[in-house]
């Protein structure tokens, strides 16, 4: 294990962060600057041997945070083969793994060791949105409201969750509101954030809610931990001896209650000293539900290591109770802390770096600095920016472009359209697949999205958790059963008469204790059998599915038991006109039927030969194959993919719960790539296009309406789509919205943004009549990133190949800036008021921005409060 010689191939910016152990440490990484690299390196030096340049830290002593699943799964994947060197090393000594996962794969990980320290029962459901939704529906229902926004709601809860306010507190702020006082206007301040009537009456019932059903939200696996932490110390002491080593990737992303989770297991920083020898035990392990102390570790490193990575110029997570003030307070927080700077950008030509930093020093709430290109440039000229006369216009000049660079032989997916609100975004690839370019929509699509897969996990949840309403619910009549809305109805009223949930009476139906309250609703004969039948289902389910050998059979034999998968293959052998073979294919698979029916639309002689191929093919193919079929067989597909991600789990218990936040995705085929903005986070590509800049877009009409934070953070977000390019960039507006149906707003006037990155002269404006070249310079596949040589021998090849240019963009003369001179020369008129509320068109615009708090909302507990 070459621990040494690879901490020695990292720059020196890299090496200096990846080395850096005496306190805690913050790295400010600037997009492209080799953050990965630097973090595996950290990593190796944590837990080389001492022999090869490292600490020799246990691996299952380091904790590392990820801002996605999909991050934590690279770097586990870098990892693997160093632990298994080490095991090789020693194979008498257990070698443990690292905790690498998001703020909420790691909560779960620490509540499934303490489920009934933290009040949950064993196997609790977390629920996804689709299940929250359901949840607040009843909730609404149940307290008799008539109209009621749950986007609104759902928009404040996520707000109180990230700043650790619950209904309590927040109950106790009003009274304090209301009573006057030091505090009042303060609180009156606060609570003014909360839109959603009656958020904080709902908030309680909803949470109420959860608890009853052994449930808890994504916020809550954050939120549950850092309660437990804080309430029983003794809990909270195993783990932190058990994790001394923490690294905190996207720290710019951070909300406040991921930092009051970090300060419960991490101290803060401070040394912790070994004084109650006889709790401890040097092998401890709080993962194996020991709550002794790790005397060998705290020994060995009395102050944790911490290192957080970010860039608070990437930081655009607002709406999601993410604050760059947060970022920024850890150093209020955190004890010397040490700040680093990789501002070496191995990703975008100079001209983009020139633009975007032009346009972040216009932010003056950020640490500073500037980004610089690492080798020399290539000739791609500067940011363009143009003026359309309207999107319509707009889209075609970006249909034109994209298909001139796929003919030139350009990789479709190296070309991307970044917009700024998914609205917008759907409306783009739609047009442009109407003219013939191959599209793809966002990342990647997630299956867990799908109506068939939350049918199949509704029944996992109702099978593993019995007191988990919301999935029943959806079930009940999946396949028909003579149980729907209706008839539930009843279940519903006479639940509330008797004081007791809507599961609690259905159970009582299905054991046949029919008991009617005063006012309530009899149940006829029909209903109370099929109800009982029902429950047989649930319970023959819960029998075939715990003889299975794995979560993915085990969902199989669920799905038959309840009648769902016989039902689906019936209707799609009666789409394919194969309705006589129903017997033939009962007990098949998934996978195996769609091989069967794909085969049986084959020719005869063509049959043996097609079955063969299709058994294959990835399970990803099949399902589009069988997309291709009909409606009903593309649903079956999508249950295979289920299937197949199950089967690696154990348990449906342990699978039911790590899907929530985790499921394999479907890879998006090549295609012009077409998404928002937030979801390019962490890609890049060779070429970038940005349309629709203009005030109330870019940046976001809410906004414009709040100024300060928000449209800095705005400013943010246009960084990050310029910082995802690594060749070109191109800008554009329309002149109008005169009619457009996808930009509901009055006035186009050109987004401040695009003066504020010309500022340097790196934006070449093109006027009216000017028809330039195409922008990309070369076509393809995108070129290796390098890799910065060793600090001691510079690299002796060249970092770019440099292709040859094919225009030159002339010079401006310098009386004025680009800008100014190309709005000078711009007609000047303005559009008439096109729409108002109420207008036919009319609707309100994406709420992708959530009112942010001021910095001193406070905490839950007294002492929790985070001054910044």
């Amino acid at each position: 294990m070459d621990v040494r010689g690879f901490v020695n191939s990292l720059s020196e910016e890299q090496r200096a962060a990846a080395l850096h152990t005496r306190g805690p440490v913050m790295t400010l990484a600037g997009a492209g600057s080799g953050k990965t690299r630097m973090l595996v390196g950290r990593l190796l030096h944590l837990i080389g041997p001492e022999a090869d340049g490292g600490l020799g830290a246990d691996p299952s002593s380091v904790m590392m945070v990820t801002f996605t699943n999909k991050a934590a799964r690279e770097m586990r994947e870098r990892v693997l083969p160093v632990l298994e060197e080490l095991q090789e090393r020693e194979p008498n000594r257990r070698i443990g793994e690292p905790w690498i996962g998001t703020f909420h794969g790691l909560s779960l990980r620490i509540l499934r060791v303490e489920a009934s320290r933290a009040g949950l029962g064993p196997n609790f459901s977390i629920f996804d949105e689709a299940d929250a939704r359901s949840l607040l529906n009843d909730v609404i229902e149940e307290m008799g409201i008539d109209q009621f926004d749950a986007d609104e709601f759902f928009r404040d809860l996520e707000t109180a969750k990230a700043r650790v306010l619950s209904p309590d507190f927040l109950m106790k702020g009003r009274v304090a509101a209301e009573a006057g006082g030091p505090t009042a206007d303060r609180w009156r301040s606060v609570l003014a954030h909360f839109r959603s009537d009656r958020f904080i009456e709902v908030y309680d019932r909803y949470q109420r809610a959860l608890e009853e059903q052994n449930a808890v939200d994504f916020s809550d696996l954050l939120n549950r931990t850092t309660r437990l932490f804080r309430d029983v110390p003794e809990v909270r002491d195993s783990w932190r001896s058990t994790f001394r080593h923490f690294m905190v990737d996207e720290v710019q992303d951070i909300n406040r209650a991921q930092v009051a989770w970090l300060m419960e297991l991490t101290g803060g920083g401070e040394e912790t000293r070994v004084e109650d020898a006889s709790r401890g035990h040097e092998h401890a392990e709080a993962g194996d539900g020991l709550h002794e102390i790790n005397t060998y570790r705290l020994r060995r490193f009395p102050r944790p290591t911490i290192a957080f990575v970010g860039d608070d110029d990437q930081s655009i997570y607002g709406f999601r109770g993410s604050e760059v003030a947060v970022m920024h307070g850890l150093r209020d927080r955190f004890a010397d802390l040490d700040l680093r700077f990789m501002g070496t950008s191995y990703r975008c030509q100079p001209m983009i770096l020139d633009a975007a930093n032009a346009l972040v020093r216009q932010n003056s709430d950020r640490f500073g600095k500037d980004l610089t290109p690492h080798g020399k440039a290539e000739r791609f000229g500067k940011v363009r920016f143009r003026k359309a006369a309207d999107p319509a216009a707009e889209i075609q000049h970006l249909a034109k472009e994209a298909e001139a660079y796929i003919r030139d032989g350009g990789e479709p997916s190296e070309f991307a359209i970044l917009i700024r609100t998914r609205d917008i975004a759907k409306q783009v690839a739609k047009e442009l697949r109407a003219r013939g370019l191959p599209v793809v929509e966002g990342k990647s699509s997630d299956i867990r999205k799908t109506m068939e897969v939350k049918d199949a996990m509704s029944f996992v949840t109702a099978l593993v958790n019995p007191d988990a309403e919301v999935p029943v619910r959806r079930i009940i009549n999946k396949p028909s059963r003579g149980l729907g809305p209706t008839s539930l109805r009843k279940v519903n009223v006479n639940a509330r008469l008797k004081n007791v949930t809507f599961l609690q009476e259905l159970r009582s139906v299905m054991m046949g204790r029919v008991e009617v309250p005063d006012g309530g609703e009899p149940y006829p004969t029909r209903f109370t059998r099929d109800v009982r039948d029902f429950g047989l289902l649930l319970d023959r389910a819960r029998t075939e599915a715990s003889r299975a050998p794995n979560a993915g059979a085990a969902i199989v034999a669920a799905l038959n038991a309840t009648g769902y998968l016989p039902d689906l293959y019936r209707s799609a052998l009666k789409s394919a006109g194969l309705v006589r073979h129903e017997a033939e294919t009962a007990d098949l698979g998934p996978r195996e039927f769609l091989s069967w029916i794909i085969a049986r639309e084959s020719a005869e002689k063509d049959r043996a030969a097609t079955q063969m191929r299709l058994g294959e093919m990835s399970g990803e193919d099949l399902a589009d194959r069988a997309g291709q079929l009909s409606e009903v067989a593309r649903r079956i597909g999508n249950i295979s993919l289920l299937i197949t991600e199950a089967s690696g789990f154990q348990t449906l218990e342990a699978f039911a719960q790590e899907s929530v936040l985790e499921m394999s995705q479907t890879q998006a085929s090549a295609g012009i790539q077409v998404m928002t903005v937030h979801a390019s986070k962490g890609l890049e590509f060779d070429h970038v296009r940005l349309p629709f800049w203009i005030e109330g877009v870019m940046p976001h009409g809410r906004a414009v309406e709040e100024g300060g934070e928000a449209v800095e953070e705005e400013r943010r977000l246009a960084y990050v789509a310029i910082t995802r390019a690594r060749k070109t960039v191109g800008v554009s507006a329309p002149i109008s919205v005169r009619g457009c149906g996808f930009i509901r707003q009055n006035g186009a006037e050109t987004s401040r943004f695009v003066d504020e990155m010309a500022g340097n002269r790196s934006v070449h404006f093109i006027r009216k009549g000017e028809n330039p070249p195409h922008l990309y310079l070369s076509a393809g596949s995108p070129q290796p990133r390098p890799e910065p040589a060793p600090a001691a021998a510079p690299s002796t090849r060249a970092p770019i190949p440099t292709p040859v240019p094919v225009s030159v963009i002339l010079s401006e003369p310098p009386q004025l800036s680009e800008g100014e001179r190309f709005h000078a020369e711009d007609p000047g008129w303005a559009p008439d008021d096109l729409f108002q509320p109420g207008d036919p068109g009319w609707s309100e615009a994406d709420a992708d921005l959530i009112p942010d708090f001021g910095p001193d909302v406070p905490y839950e507990e007294e002492g929790m409060e985070i001054p910044f």
